[in-house]
């Protein structure tokens, strides 16, 4: 034991003489250099462009369907094409075609979720799909491509008045409270019972047909739902699936209790938002106007005008080396570069700013979405609106600029025009013993209703953070 005692006390001394040498190191560094924080804020000259982007990746389960005219915005109008997820196991013993009582559609949304006159008369139709739907997604779609007017299934027309309240145990969660169960609304297109006969005996003859959605898209491609009459709303859908109900003959040759099978949109199946724009007149002044000057731009979504700016990457970086010109024993250190857009908002305007902005080369736009990338901080970063500061903040971009200095290479063209692309982020969040961490597990461009807002680039801010070192003569 007393052996043990003198190793331990032996290895902290020598412990302590190894951290008295590092400290001595450093503390002979610090006296022969001279070491200032320099915080510069000259780069004031941001300009920029508002671009029209008529298409966006739309692929999604959450679509977005009604037509909606906002002055100083436009006239959006949209309905989606899908597919569905079969239903594995259809009951046919004694069920016969003749004995299934009905199939409905179903299109189910939250009142937070509307955008516009809730009031508003629509009229629904809903079309079969006569070929499977392909990828890339595009919302530019054309739906002519997948459908005619002849093969048309079904009409609905609704509004408040024909829109029942869900009740608290039918919702779509049990952990959903009874407040917000009455705010969730569904719409109920009622199908041809033909179409019903038309699945039950396919599964009947052929089960396989519904063992796989790719297979069960040969033999059923889809719908394309549109509003054929209306304007005044969009509602993002949350949830769309369609339901048969049928009866069973019981022993003696009664009709039995409803029974029902279900088929929904799932993330699994092909679904896609088809959008058109028509800008607003006035939009399309402000916008000749801004993009005259540079000095602000403008944002819409879900498709519309998106900022292309002109970030000065070559003059953040002339900045930071400028004081290593002709002294090659100074030396830099890159701490933190912050970027920060105000936002020009009119606090009556029917539409909000997006919640997020996706600062991005205009060259890996198309990239970045269609391989379901996630922002690495250097390349990609992205801006959460500050609703009280009304500033969009992209935190410390500082390795977007080292990546271009380590890289060695000339900055080009490239690296200093960025999109600003309005998008959704969905994370996890992670409770552990002693911390928790929140993961983003997917980024997609913003489709979830319209929004607008005006970026004021006179009035962005780049703050370029570094210390600087150099020796005592």
């Amino acid at each position: 034991m007393k052996l043990l005692k003198y190793f331990v006390a032996i290895c902290c001394c020598m412990a302590l003489l190894s951290c008295e040498d590092e400290i001595s190191t450093l503390g002979s560094s610090l006296e022969t250099s001279e070491i200032k924080v320099v915080v510069d804020s000259t780069f004031v000259n941001l300009t920029g462009q508002s671009v029209f982007t008529d298409s966006i990746i739309g692929r999604t389960t959450d679509p977005l369907l009604g037509n909606l005219t906002v002055s100083n915005y436009g006239t959006l109008r949209t309905g989606y094409l899908t597919q569905f997820m079969p239903s594995i196991n259809i009951d046919t013993l004694n069920v016969t075609p003749q004995t299934i009582d009905s199939i409905n559609l179903y299109l189910s949304y939250y009142n937070s979720d509307l955008t516009g006159d809730s009031l508003a008369p629509m009229i629904l139709d809903v079309y079969r799909l006569n070929k499977t739907i392909k990828a890339p997604l595009y919302t530019n779609i054309n739906p002519d491509d997948y459908y005619s007017p002849d093969d048309w299934l079904a009409r609905c027309t609704f509004g408040s008045s024909t829109e029942g309240f869900v009740e608290s145990n039918s919702s779509s969660s049990s952990s959903t409270s009874k407040e917000e169960a009455k705010t969730y609304k569904r719409i109920s297109v009622k199908l041809p019972k033909a179409f019903g006969e038309e699945l039950f005996n396919q599964y009947k003859k052929d089960p396989n047909t519904f063992a796989m959605p790719s297979e069960f898209a040969k033999f059923f491609p889809g719908m394309y739902v549109d509003i054929s009459y209306g304007n005044g709303r969009v509602i993002n859908i949350k949830s769309i699936f369609m339901t048969m109900y049928y009866r069973a003959i019981d022993s003696e040759g009664k009709i039995d209790t409803l029974a029902y099978t279900y088929m929904g949109v799932t993330p699994e199946v092909y679904s896609i938002n088809h959008f058109t724009l028509i800008p607003d007149e006035l939009l399309l002044q402000n916008i000749e106007e801004s993009n005259a000057n540079g000095k602000a731009v403008y944002v819409q979504a879900p498709i519309g005008y998106m900022p292309v700016i002109n970030f000065p990457t070559q003059n953040i970086i002339d900045r930071y080396e400028q004081e290593m010109i002709g002294n090659e024993k100074i030396q830099n250190i890159l701490n933190a570069l912050s970027f920060t857009i105000p936002a020009v908002v009119d606090e009556d305007a029917a539409l909000s700013p997006p919640k997020y902005l996706l600062f991005i080369r205009k060259s890996q736009v198309k990239e970045f979405f269609e391989e379901k990338k996630l922002p690495d901080q250097i390349g990609t970063v992205y801006a959460t609106y500050n609703k009280s500061k009304k500033v969009y903040d992209f935190g410390n971009i500082g390795s977007y600029i080292r990546q271009i200095m380590d890289s060695g290479k000339p900055v080009t063209k490239d690296d200093e025009e960025i999109a600003l692309i309005p998008i959704d982020v969905t994370s996890e969040t992670n409770s552990g013993y002693y911390e928790t961490t929140t993961t983003i597990t997917n980024v997609t461009p913003y489709c979830a209703s319209p929004a607008m807002v005006k970026l004021d680039l006179s009035g962005a801010q780049i703050k370029i953070t570094y210390t600087t070192q150099q020796p005592i003569e």
